[in-house]
């Protein structure tokens, strides 16, 4: 015989919907149904070369890739009250020569594996357990390299960052996340052959790869979909025919990585 569902049994499948509602915040949900003007502020190690330079690239990046989700204030425009900011702390930008080579990082995992085998009792095995991981991770480590080179027909920078979304009057972060270098460079794309040895341009290619990484993740946080324009922020106060310091800054569409 078949038995009716209860109302007991039947409260208690509502327990993990309401669960999860009940764990986002209600200025969260707030700022997801409608949010506000948002600024873009972005900052580097200090011991960068062209530390000024790399800020002005990956800001303009950020706010013209974000301004096809949210309204973004332009740079020098003041943000209004209740704006939101994206705080982005990129903690390191190296050359990707600094990153371990295959073979280091073959040698790091046999000798990381062999001593864990070792200490597990397989005394007569572990060197072989170490050699045989150690050839195993650098070759796949030397294939992954050789990939992303081939691809993108340069090397790129390895960048990591640290993100974090905030609002005006409200102490905790609205959103945290960070960015790995892997992240950066599978949202890059390949230049053209006679841009491959231009330093500007694969600068300008990494940041653009980095914005699509930022905005990816917020888009996929908040539920955003994009525009089929920018929209940046106009300070009403402004009289009219004035111009701000800096004006909007219009990116071409970029309909690829979305």
């Amino acid at each position: 015989m078949r038995l009716a569902p209860t109302p007991i049994s039947g409260s208690l499948l509502l327990v993990p919907l309401l669960f999860a509602f009940g764990c986002t915040r209600p200025e969260v949900e707030a700022f997801r149904i409608s949010p506000p003007p948002v600024s873009v502020t972005v900052s580097l190690p200090e011991r960068l070369a062209d530390r000024e330079g790399f800020q002005q690239e990956y800001a303009s990046a950020l706010r013209g890739r974000l301004a096809t989700r949210v309204v973004v204030v332009p740079e020098g425009v003041k943000p209004p009250v209740g704006a939101a900011e994206l705080q982005v702390d990129i903690r390191d930008i190296s050359p990707a020569s600094g990153q371990p080579s295959p073979a280091a990082i073959g040698v790091a995992t046999g000798v990381a594996v062999g001593a864990i085998s070792a200490a597990s009792g397989n005394r007569g095995w572990g060197v072989v357990d170490g050699l045989f991981w150690g050839l195993w991770v650098g070759s796949h480590a030397a294939m992954h390299q050789e990939r992303t080179q081939d691809r993108l027909g340069y090397r790129p920078q390895v960048v990591r960052a640290q993100i974090r979304l905030v609002r005006q009057g409200i102490p905790e972060p609205l959103w945290v996340d960070s960015v790995e270098p892997v992240e950066v460079v599978e949202a890059m794309d390949p230049l053209p052959p006679g841009a491959r040895d231009d330093d500007g341009r694969i600068r300008e290619e990494e940041a653009k790869g980095f914005a699509r990484v930022v905005v990816q993740k917020l888009s996929s946080h908040f539920q955003w979909v994009r525009f089929t324009d920018q929209r940046f922020y106009e300070d009403p106060a402004a009289k009219k025919g004035d111009l701000p310091s800096r004006g909007p800054e219009p990116t071409p569409a970029e309909p690829k990585k979305d």
